[in-house]
């Protein structure tokens, strides 16, 4: 699990575009999907990203939570079933990609601000 700042969290936003949280509201094993869902529709969230689509399909007829997320390089990440996962493991999933975008354009000399241009 890779653990970061709140600081940092919210900085590493900016590299996602989309995230889709898919859960069933009523099950037990969907706890983790309600509170990053939760996590990301925070003010402090959508201030750093504005333009990132944080979009929750709460339907009675999903078998297993899932969540999937697409990032600034155009990156697709799914995971199938978060039922055994924790808010915490999800985040971390989210963050790992993010960093790894953050690395490589450091090292490459490049910035989230020159993709937005």
């Amino acid at each position: 699990m890779l653990r970061l700042p709140s600081k940092e969290r919210v900085r590493l936003f900016k590299y996602i575009t989309t995230v889709d949280i898919k859960f069933n509201p009523w099950e037990s094993s969907s706890t983790s999907n309600r509170e990053l869902w939760r996590r990301l529709t925070t003010k402090k969230m959508i201030a750093s990203n504005p333009k990132a689509v944080v979009k929750a399909d709460m339907a009675l007829n999903i078998s297993a939570p899932s969540i999937s997320f697409k990032l600034v390089d155009g990156t697709n990440i799914s995971i199938d079933d978060t039922s055994k996962m924790t808010a915490e493991d999800l985040i971390s999933e989210i963050n790992f990609a993010a960093v790894k975008i953050d690395n490589d354009w450091q090292m490459e000399g490049k910035a989230l601000d020159d993709e937005e241009q």
